[in-house]
């Protein structure tokens, strides 16, 4: 079987606008530092094991449904399962051995489930919690992509996710009017065997194999221009509670016990994700030298100043705090995923992570917990990040890997999605990342997706519900919505809408060296005229974070004598749609990165993950021999990106 892991829901895809909007607000914000971006984050514990349900299948469509919908950063709890020697996302100890009840599942099950349970292999894991059917092959333009089938279990095992999740849901209801047995028990579930171990139902296969295996079936899945975001992760390390009490702590691990060599951590996550994976060493060796990593790219991809500091050590510039921009990290050296420690339970205080931190980012590196008071209203009384006065990056308004936790929510099972949630938009505007760590409206994404949707789309902070406008075939004005401008009117002041690029405003100034200095040019003319139209060293320009534009919009607002008074009139931000329709780019007669002109033949100008197929491989080899044997080149990764239709693609929106 040839499967992919990464099967979302349709109800959890970011559909248009809201997918061309945060395409566009990624963008804008390709040339910033990662660690200043704000994204949604999330909990996988509560998000998906909120009722105890540790199966494969659930947890499979859950976090697929959590990446579909645009979460960005992921905390994840593991569980050293000392009697396998394996990391395990269930809190407690998988007996290695069958228990007395697994003569109730066919003889064909209980041998597949042996067998994984020892295996090491994120591609075993997918032949055997294969579904029949995925949305996302539904999907009109994915392509398609093959994989190696394990032989062992080919054939003898045929998982139907609609089928298995009613019973586990019965199984589920049961268990909790039931006492619950010391010793695990085997639930019937005729397909996958599901074990009850005290107050929680684990698979076997609930190991770091299947979380590694379903994100690089979401990288290979997302791997173009148009799709690929950075995702970052959060690994919080506990030890499995022995399965002989598996609601008590669980017992220190010593000796014996811990991890050995090509059993850490980081060793599961290289399995399935080596090449994706940006490990501290880059970014030590990078750091050491700008000029050959960071600032060893076009004009148009050079990283935005005055994030970080800069020195100068043997003609070349170094930096000790500095970031790559996603820009760098994504579009230029392919790398999709940043891993880091979370918290380190005592009873792992026995693990050395030493030779893990090759890998993964020592503990707390990616993420600054912020406490913040909400209202009622959903505005942010204390602990916001964005001070109007302030125009420098100090300690109050350092919003580097900035976190808060999110309020309590009530959005009942179908919210409408079109609609913010106050609380979260405020968090994001403040420079804060809203970190969801609870169940929300008490069912998992796995359940229903709905409610994720609406949290993730209210971490927008750029374009106001329902832009942009899309310009169709039908309009003679392709400057009518081609062009963006920033609003200080109700009801989402500071949010931008499509405005004719004809029409004569003011400009948005920044100061290229100082990210939060903005001002209003004096001058209102069309769209085209705003290279000139900011006194220098300010230039037109458009927000890259959502703090640059909290600080545009207290320009707006503000009532200095430099600035024309306030009006209702909108500013022109930076951004446009004019080279081609509904392809936003940030510069003045900027040229869209991922379609061609219509005159040509191409259409789209992505970058497509290599596929592990044959007949993939012989159409390339033939376009390599007829079309470019003298000007090969060749891919800095191996296997991460290739041409299509005679274009190559290396940067990103100008």
């Amino acid at each position: 079987m040839t499967s992919s892991l990464y099967v979302p829901d349709a109800a959890a895809f970011i559909t248009q606008p809201w997918q061309e909007a945060f395409r566009t607000q990624r963008d804008v914000g390709l040339r910033i530092p990662i660690n200043f971006l704000t994204v949604p984050a999330i909990s996988l514990r509560t998000a998906c094991f909120g009722h105890n349900q540790y199966s494969d299948w659930a947890f499979q469509k859950c976090f697929s449904n959590l990446l579909a919908a645009g979460f960005r950063r992921y905390v994840v709890d593991v569980y050293w399962d000392s009697g396998r020697m394996e990391w395990s996302l269930c809190p407690a100890q998988v007996p290695p051995n069958k228990p007395q009840q697994e003569s109730r599942v066919p003889s064909s099950v209980s041998e597949a489930s042996k067998s994984l349970s020892t295996a090491n292999s994120g591609r075993l894991v997918k032949n055997y919690v294969h579904p029949t059917a995925s949305p996302a092959e539904r999907r009109a333009g994915i392509r398609k992509r093959q994989h190696r089938s394990s032989s062992a279990l080919t054939g003898t095992m045929s998982v139907e996710i609609s089928t298995v999740a009613s019973r586990n849901a019965s199984a589920a209801s049961t268990n909790t009017e039931t006492t619950l047995s010391p010793s695990p028990t085997m639930i019937n579930t005729q397909d996958v065997p599901v074990l009850q171990i005290g107050s929680y139902n684990c698979t076997q296969t609930m190991t770091m194999d299947l979380i590694t295996g379903i994100f690089q079936d979401y990288l290979d899945e997302t791997g173009t221009t148009t799709d690929a975001t950075l995702i970052f992760i959060i690994l919080n390390l506990h030890a499995a509670a022995s399965y002989s009490s598996p609601d008590a702590p669980a017992e220190k691990v010593t000796g014996a016990q811990l991890p050995l060599a090509g059993q850490f951590l980081s060793d599961s996550l290289k399995g399935n994700l080596s090449e994706q994976l940006y490990t501290p060493n880059t970014l030590q060796n990078e750091r050491s030298n700008l000029n050959e990593s960071w600032y060893d790219v076009q004009v148009d991809t050079m990283p935005a100043m005055g994030y970080y500091n800069t020195s100068q050590d043997d003609n070349h510039a170094t930096t000790q705090n500095g970031w790559p921009s996603e820009a760098y990290t994504e579009f230029k050296e392919y790398f999709r995923l940043v891993a880091s420690f979370g918290t380190i339970d005592p009873q792992m205080s026995g693990y050395d992570i030493t030779p893990d931190l090759g890998t993964v980012f020592p503990p707390q590196t990616i993420r600054a917990l912020y406490n913040t008071t909400i209202n009622a209203a959903g505005s942010i009384t204390s602990g916001c990040l964005f001070a109007p006065s302030e125009i420098d990056i100090t300690s109050s308004t350092n919003s580097s890997w900035a976190v808060s936790l999110a309020p309590a929510l009530n959005l009942g099972t179908d919210p409408n999605i079109t609609t913010p949630i106050p609380s979260i938009t405020s968090l994001t505007s403040c420079g804060l990342s809203p970190f969801l760590n609870y169940t929300l409206s008490n069912v998992t994404a796995d359940q229903n997706p709905v409610p994720y949707l609406a949290f993730t789309h209210s971490t927008l902070w750029s374009w106001q519900p329902g832009q942009p406008i899309n310009i169709t075939e039908a309009d003679t004005d392709l400057t009518r919505n081609s062009c963006a401008a920033i609003y200080h009117t109700s009801p989402y002041p500071g949010r931008w809408r499509t405005v004719n690029c004809n029409d004569r405003h003011r400009f948005a100034c920044q100061n290229p060296n100082n990210p939060y200095h903005w001002e209003l040019s004096t001058v209102s003319a069309d769209y085209m005229s705003g290279g000139s139209a900011c006194p220098p060293p300010l230039t037109f320009s458009v927000p890259h974070t959502a703090l640059e534009n909290a600080h545009l919009l207290a320009a707006l607002t503000s009532p200095s004598t430099r600035n024309p008074p306030t009006s209702p009139s909108p500013v022109f931000v930076n951004l446009n749609s004019l080279d081609i329709p509904n392809c936003w780019v940030p510069q003045i007669n900027g040229t869209c990165p991922y379609q061609a002109r219509k005159d040509t033949d191409t259409i789209r100008v992505v970058v497509v993950p290599t596929v592990a197929s044959v007949i993939i491989f012989v159409l390339a080899a033939l376009t390599f021999f007829v079309k470019c044997a003298a000007n090969r080149r060749e891919d800095k990764r191996g296997r991460r990106r290739r041409m299509v239709g005679g274009w190559e693609y290396e940067g990103v929106p100008s």
